[in-house]
């Protein structure tokens, strides 16, 4: 359990650890490469990581939900059953969950809940996947539900976009719920199914660097991007109506119907085709041990997603430049839904100190603002502790 959570139960009118029976770790994730493509069906390599929130939860009689969000100092108690959305976000997306267990018929249980951990918020670590699936996970346990991880995943999915009307793709909440610690997954988005990548790369480090811009997918800036792939779609499908999700879609067709689409719209449904060939010749990349293409191919990414998609800024872009330029550095980009959160960068271990040292520097003097740099390891998925 997390310590702060230890801590703060202590302080409860219950403290004693056999009244807390159950304990929840629901990781964080990082997605290698594949961003953006996970809502047209695409392929994403993501992997879970050892940050994480922690879930410590007893039974109540009463017919409630008493919430504690340790980190932020909140407290909210949801009547049961649910009826609706709140006024608090971060209760919203636990609402979420329940709302869809009773939905599928299963009568909620009266819980006490105490949530926290070191997973940043709004640093592209997806801290509202692991919400999700930590509060899955533990309600598919209580209700003996039966749904299995991939399910569970879908149902997180499914409360993201009728709940709280986010237009989300499922790779964020698959991978903190699927996650292993040998290697990422590589995930096909339309079926569903996933298999292990091998990670060959010797004597390289996984590192994430925080811009410390926060960004909020509600703002509409996601959906519009939902939006333009769904209209590339429209226009393939009507020369090519074979086609049944935009990822399916080849270049060669793309251009062929390319005259009928906006500058804008093709350029995204440009960006989605070549990410997935990206995500592809990274699998062989990785498990073949080639650092050096690994790290051309997340350069590239990060030129589509700048370039042609649109969702960096200007804080992510230097990041990644200064990376690159750093001695011992593969490659780079921005990683998560954009205008904000984290780069990922592959860095020889041996030059991890002068990477964090350089990078440091360069963005306090462009930006006045101290990044945070944070050297991940891949670790399984959620699981009861």
């Amino acid at each position: 359990m997390h310590g702060t959570l230890k801590d703060y139960i202590q302080q409860l009118e219950s403290p004693a650890p056999a009244d807390w029976p159950y304990v929840v770790r629901s990781p964080g994730r990082i997605n290698l490469i594949g961003e953006h493509t996970d809502y047209t069906g695409g392929l994403v390599m993501p992997a879970s990581i050892n940050y994480s929130i922690h879930f410590v939860a007893r039974p109540l009689e009463q017919p409630e939900w008493r919430l504690h969000a340790v980190d932020i100092g909140e407290t909210y108690t949801l009547p049961l059953p649910i009826n609706g959305r709140t006024d608090r976000l971060w209760v919203d997306y636990l609402a979420g969950i329940g709302t869809q267990f009773q939905d599928q018929g299963h009568f909620l249980p009266g819980l006490e809940i105490v949530f926290g951990g070191d997973l940043p918020r709004g640093s592209g670590m997806s801290s509202s996947a692991a919400l999700e699936g930590g509060l899955a996970f533990l309600l598919n346990e209580l209700l003996s539900a039966g749904l299995s991880r991939p399910k569970l995943a879908r149902l997180c999915q499914r409360s993201s976009n009728t709940f709280l009307g986010i237009p989300s793709g499922i790779m964020d909440q698959y991978a903190s719920l699927n996650g292993r610690a040998e290697g990422p997954i590589v995930l096909n988005c339309h079926t569903l199914e996933s298999e292990p990548v091998k990670n060959a790369h010797s004597g390289y480090q996984l590192v994430l660097v925080n811009s410390m811009v926060s960004h909020d997918l509600s703002d509409g800036a996601y959906g519009r991007r939902v939006a333009e792939c769904d209209e590339a779609l429209r226009v393939v499908r009507e020369k090519y109506p074979e086609v049944s999700h935009l990822s399916a879609a080849s270049e060669d067709q793309l251009n062929v119907v390319a005259d009928n689409m906006t500058p804008t719209v093709e350029k995204r449904a440009r960006y989605v085709i070549q990410e997935n060939e990206r995500v592809r010749r990274a699998i062989t990349a990785m498990e073949a041990g080639n650092a050096t293409e690994f790290g051309r191919l997340l350069n590239e990414s990060h030129r589509g997603l700048s370039e042609d998609y649109a969702v960096s800024c200007l804080e992510l872009d230097f990041l990644q430049q200064t990376a690159i330029s750093v001695v011992g550095v593969a490659g780079a980009r921005m990683m998560g839904g954009g205008f904000g959160g984290c780069t990922i960068n592959l860095v020889k271990t041996e030059a991890l100190s002068d990477f964090r040292t350089e990078i440091t520097r360069a963005y306090r003097q462009e930006f006045g603002t101290e990044p945070e740099v944070y050297p991940v390891e891949l670790t399984a998925g959620t699981s009861f502790i």
